[in-house]
């Protein structure tokens, strides 16, 4: 065992240990013990208020499932016990990414399970807040617009504000900006918030996806073409550069441009100024260039797909997003504000603690974009005021299964595959290889646990 430095006053901590899951509470007493901590375990909130009014613990490691059961708030209620203890939360790590560290919920410290020393080393560590007040007050300060909202962005993380803060910079200025990151992260909206925080917020906001339009068609919406440039141009047309006047024009995809036309681009860029195309004339324009790509662009320099003039020319400022998995302590806001978009009740659903739990151990591989669908499939199908695990999609709830398979029993995790297999063939329409690829098996696969359920779909396709 590798010894652990710890501070000298958690050698004698009494920790409360909250967990319903024996072998779960089992690995985190025996981490907690290696922290030379004095574990005392139960399996319920009840349980652990009923402990804690016997003696004073120094901490508390909760499960989130049973951060908040029932409307009741373990987490208030110990600190109104116990004034100064901490409390650390706890949720099953279904992924195979690395989690960020650290990570906070609802105020309070959120490690992965199975626990890792160093990082409850941290946890137990650190000095506990003044957390008299409730979970349903600690999300109420968190929707604030200054916390978590930023021009139509979610998100109170560290890295979310490093990028509002960028943002609102950058926004004065006319320089490029490239907005990298992988698809799902929300680079439109970057986008849109640059434009609507500079002075030409008024001007005109023109999207460009470079990647959806034949390369023909892409010259002629960029530069726009003369009467007779090619067939079927039966009249002059006003590229989208000039179009946008003073406001801002947004490259979407930058990296599917053909390398024909980055040469054009490049040199309009430079110049200030485009021809259309079969045209002669020069036309000056003063639009804004802000382009984004989920693409290594470094990469397609060397493979000779992206220009390296253009590369640096479009990279004035970089605004790296980050995916969802590198800033979970969003998932809640995140989850609230779509749920507030597509649940027509007042008050909205809520998450139950066990689903809320899922989203954040998942690895979310769609990023934001993904977290949406999922709620807004969870609002169709549930019913009542909360949102329960159940209701989550079958691919998350197969990732699930596959990734817990050590640390659930076989009848659970059963009872886990078949309705996984059930829900991604009501999705699909009854086609088992659609449902194969939306749950990551194959086709053998599929038919083998067909017959192994008895799952009944009628006659296979050819």
């Amino acid at each position: 065992m590798t010894p652990v430095s710890l501070h000298p006053a958690a050698m004698t901590r009494k920790v409360l240990l909250v967990d319903p899951d024996p072998s779960s509470q089992q690995q985190c007493a025996r981490v907690l013990r290696d922290c030379m901590c004095e574990v005392i375990t139960a399996e319920s909130a009840s349980a652990a208020m009923a402990l804690m009014g016997g003696r004073k613990f120094d901490a508390a490691v909760v499960d989130l499932r049973l951060a908040s059961v029932g409307g009741s708030d373990f987490p208030a209620a110990a600190t109104r016990a116990h004034p100064g203890i901490n409390i650390i939360l706890t949720v099953e790590a279904m992924g195979n990414a690395p989690t960020p560290q650290p990570l906070r919920l609802y105020g309070y410290p959120l490690l992965s399970k199975p626990l890792k020393i160093e990082e409850l080393v941290q946890a137990l560590e650190a000095l506990p807040k003044e957390a008299a007040h409730t979970l349903q007050e600690k999300l109420a300060a968190t929707e604030t617009p200054v916390e978590e909202e930023f021009a139509n962005m979610v998100g109170g993380s560290e890295r979310m504000k490093k990028i509002y803060r960028l943002i609102s910079k950058v926004a004065l200025q006319r320089h490029p900006v490239l907005i990298m990151g992988e698809s799902g992260t929300g680079k439109e909206l970057v986008a849109r918030a640059i434009h609507t925080h500079s002075p030409g917020k008024d001007k005109p906001f023109v999207p460009v996806d470079c990647g959806a339009l034949p390369p023909t068609l892409i010259e002629s919406e960029l530069f726009g073409h003369v009467k007779g440039a090619f067939t079927g141009a039966a009249q002059s047309r006003q590229g989208l550069l000039a179009a946008a006047g003073s406001g801002t024009v947004f490259l979407d995809e930058i990296g599917e441009l053909p390398i024909e036309l980055q040469s054009r681009l490049l040199r309009a860029l430079q110049e200030h100024e485009i021809r259309p195309l079969g045209g002669n004339e020069r036309i000056k324009f003063e639009a804004r260039i802000v382009a984004a790509t989920n693409q290594d662009l470094e990469a397609g320099i060397k493979s000779g797909k992206f220009r390296k003039d253009l590369f640096f020319r479009l990279n004035v400022v970089t605004i790296k997003m980050p995916s969802l998995r590198e800033r979970k302590e969003d998932i809640p806001a995140l989850a609230r504000h779509f749920l507030k978009r597509y649940d027509g009740q007042k008050p909205p659903m809520e998450i139950s603690d066990e689903a809320l739990g899922r989203l954040m151990s998942y690895d979310w591989p769609g990023n934001i974009r993904e977290l949406e669908n999922c709620i807004q499939r969870a609002v169709s199908l549930g019913s009542g005021k909360f949102i329960q695990m159940e209701d989550l999609p079958s691919a998350m709830l197969y990732h699930i299964m596959r990734n817990s398979s050590s640390r659930l029993d076989r009848n659970t995790l059963q009872a886990l595959e078949r309705q996984a297999i059930c829900q991604a063939l009501q999705t699909m329409g009854g086609d088992r290889v659609r449902a194969a690829k939306l749950l990551g098996i194959g086709k053998t696969t599929i038919y083998r646990k067909l017959k192994e359920y008895g799952i009944d779909v009628g006659p296979a396709e050819a």
